[in-house]
Formats: C-alpha cells, structure tokens, sequence
C-alpha cells in the first residue's frame, strides 16, 4: 500500500526550487528551476542572479543592480522606471541559469520545474531546449508583469506541455 504522504514527483522537484531559489541575491523575487530528466534525475539547477565572476560580495541586489536601485532603494520617482525593463539588471533568470549549465542531450524529454512565472525570453529558451514539460509554482506570488501567459500559450505551440498551479 502507497503512503498518502509521500509527495508527488511534481511536488518534490519543486520543493527543491524553492530551495534553490534562496540561494538568489534578488530582494524583488527569489525564482529557483530544477531541471529533471525522463525518469526523475535532477540534471541542473539555477536560480536568478548575476553570471559566475560578476562582484556582489553576497550583497543584495539593490547594493549593484541599477534597477533594484531604482525599484527597492526608491532613490528616485519609480514612475519613471520601466517596470518590466530588466535591460539594465546584470542577472540572468533561473531557466537561463538552469540551461546553461547542463548538457542538452542529457536533458532531451525531461522537465523544468520553475519557482515563478515565466518570460517570454526564457520561453523560448526552454521551447529550444529538448525539454517537453513545464511545471511552474505561481502559487507564491503570480508574475503578471512577465506576462506569462503568452509565454505558456508560445511553449504549447511549440509542442511542449505546461503545468501552472
């Protein structure tokens, strides 16, 4: 007989994004991903955040990011600040962290587990990855200014299956 507490795979993988999210400096949104192959083996993970090299000194973003100076520090009217401009934000979000780090041929049919909503830029990303399933956690806090519909609407065309809950 299965244990009824014993979590799903779904669950599992993101509960470990949600680990790995914390490892991000961002004081707007922590997003981890974990990316798990066919049979359930974790192949990379990424959080948001600046790219190996970059000098933060553990500090939080709004210390280095000029759009976390803008957004978090308010040192200057926020109305002018492009709200979904992450132009000048030296990060790279956690799909792009997750995927850059592994082997493609390792990761063909397998799944992205994603902390947040997702960007279109990393849609297409992960639509050009090999991987065939999406599972995203808006639970914690939805991100209607990536506008992630779009972006889930663009993986399906794309043949991939996506997971919101």
């Amino acid at each position: 007989m299965l244990d009824s507490t014993r979590p799903t795979w779904d669950d599992t993988w993101l509960e470990v994004a949600r680990v790995i999210a914390k490892r991000s400096l961002c004081e707007r949104d922590q997003v981890g991903a974990v990316i798990v192959t066919r049979d359930n083996r974790i192949v990379a993970t990424g959080y948001n955040g600046p790219p190996s090299g970059f000098k933060h000194d553990g500090a939080g973003c709004s210390s280095w990011c000029t759009r976390a100076m803008y957004t978090v520090n308010h040192l200057y009217d926020t109305s002018y600040v492009p709200e979904r401009d992450y132009s000048d934000c030296p990060s790279l979000h956690a799909e792009a962290n997750a995927l850059s780090v592994c082997d493609r041929s390792v990761r063909v049919g397998g799944t992205i587990y994603v902390t947040g909503g997702m960007c279109f830029p990393c849609a297409k990303l992960v639509a050009n990855s090999g991987l065939v399933q999406v599972v995203i956690d808006e639970a914690a806090r939805p991100a209607e200014h990536r506008n992630s519909e779009n972006s889930y609407r663009f993986l399906e065309s794309c043949g991939l299956t996506v997971v919101t809950g």
